[in-house]
């Protein structure tokens, strides 16, 4: 088959958000969907080791088997984060996302954990839209919001966790046209601001074997920053090695979702050749067709690395139960920020007695600019009632 012939069977345009295509759009909310091609479906040393990776994290209860074996699970359990590769990693999520050729951000994430995923443990993820309504925009003046609440269950079918994901929907020439972002700075570093990040790296490392008890933590207490960036192609490389693609894909299998999806391919002007839209994160011509000066880092990313900050702070008694952060604006290629928090309260749960703390966090980058506000729930162990009970559900536990 020509060159030629491909490119006229699967070319791209971008897509409008016309009413058939939204009233379509919303006609699926309220209806719920399997993930049926995860790029993670199995929790086992691989997989976990795969998503550490690729967030950077060295924590041995997710790493190192003989140590895990002597802790609280008595086996290695998974990252929080590691559910991205389940559902945000798959080839199927988008399916029926509806407005095809209309370009999404992925504006934050509330995420529920009820309970550790162990090693030999085998997922499986549903996604139900919940939420489509238009809202003005900073980045496009017509822009929808829409929401899908992703569940996920172990091989027993207990859920283990939920996701809220949110998208902001613009169309890209609209969104190309306001170029809110067209004169930012590419940042750029001295050796001794290397050396600073370095250093900020290397101090970084999780709780471990030192238990962190509810009664000693006090509101104010200050939760331990880390440091992410300056952000590469082969950092955001490293991510999809750890949690997958929706939209990369090789040989005959990008040529069929080409002609399932038309509008997943944009064609890169100098070469003819169609590439997936996906691109925006590490390509300069296609950053610039959505008014970006840069290619930026992924939504999931950023929320992978919220994940594995959270999980630093309770120790291996203890569990992030809870987490809820916004992405505000980009963070571009070259960019660097700090994650870091406070606690701001601290309850027990009214059912179970469990001891809650929560904290409100900040990722500040080099501009100043907070990319990432969230809150986070953890659950502790205490001295009085002991060790925390699975499954954890804050909202279900209320306040004693």
């Amino acid at each position: 088959m020509s060159t030629e012939t491909i490119t006229a069977d699967v070319s791209a345009e971008y897509g409008t958000m016309s009413e058939e295509a939204v009233a379509r759009l919303r006609s699926r909310l309220g209806k719920v969907m399997p993930i049926e091609k995860p790029y993670i479906r199995h929790i086992n040393a691989d997989s976990i080791t795969h998503f550490a990776r690729a967030v950077g994290d060295q924590n041995p209860l997710y790493l190192d088997e003989e140590y895990a074996e002597k802790g609280p699970h008595g086996d290695l359990i998974a990252p929080p984060g590691i559910f991205y590769g389940v559902a945000w990693g798959s080839w199927d999520l988008r399916r029926g996302q509806g407005l095809p050729g209309v370009h999404g951000l992925h504006s934050g994430d509330h995420w529920q954990f009820f309970q550790p995923v162990r090693n030999g443990d085998v997922l499986r993820a549903t996604k139900e839209l919940i939420k489509a309504d238009f809202k003005e925009g900073r980045m496009a003046s017509r822009m929808l919001v829409q929401a899908d609440e992703i569940r996920f269950y172990n091989q027993r079918d207990e859920l283990v966790a939920i996701q809220t994901m949110p998208i902001f929907r613009m169309e890209r020439g609209e969104s190309k046209s306001t170029g809110k972002n067209a004169e930012l700075a590419i940042a750029t570093y001295t050796p001794e601001e290397i050396a600073q990040i370095d250093a900020e790296l290397d101090a970084e490392k999780p709780r471990g074997t030192e238990t962190r008890y509810w009664e000693d933590v006090q509101i104010g207490d200050v939760i331990d920053p880390i440091t992410k960036g300056p952000l590469t192609v082969p950092e955001m490389v490293a991510w999809l090695q750890g949690i997958g693609s929706p939209h990369v894909r090789a040989g005959k299998y990008w040529l069929d979702y080409r002609r399932q999806s038309p509008k997943v391919a944009v064609t890169d002007p100098k070469t003819g050749i169609p590439q997936a839209i996906e691109r925006v994160h590490w390509d300069d011509f296609m950053a610039a067709e959505i008014g970006m000066p840069a290619p930026y880092d992924y939504g999931s990313q950023r929320g992978g690395y919220a994940t594995y900050w959270a999980s630093l702070y309770p120790g291996d008694e203890g569990w992030v139960a809870d987490l809820d952060f916004q992405y505000r604006g980009m963070v571009f290629i070259g960019d660097v920020y700090r994650i870091k928090g406070e606690i701001v309260d601290k309850w027990r749960g009214a059912k179970t007695g469990t001891g809650y703390v929560k904290g409100k966090f900040t990722s500040v980058n080099q501009r100043g600019l907070d990319v990432m506000p969230g809150t986070v729930i953890f659950a502790l162990p205490s001295k009085e009632t002991g060790a925390i009970q699975f499954p954890i559900n804050v909202e279900d536990d209320g306040r004693a």
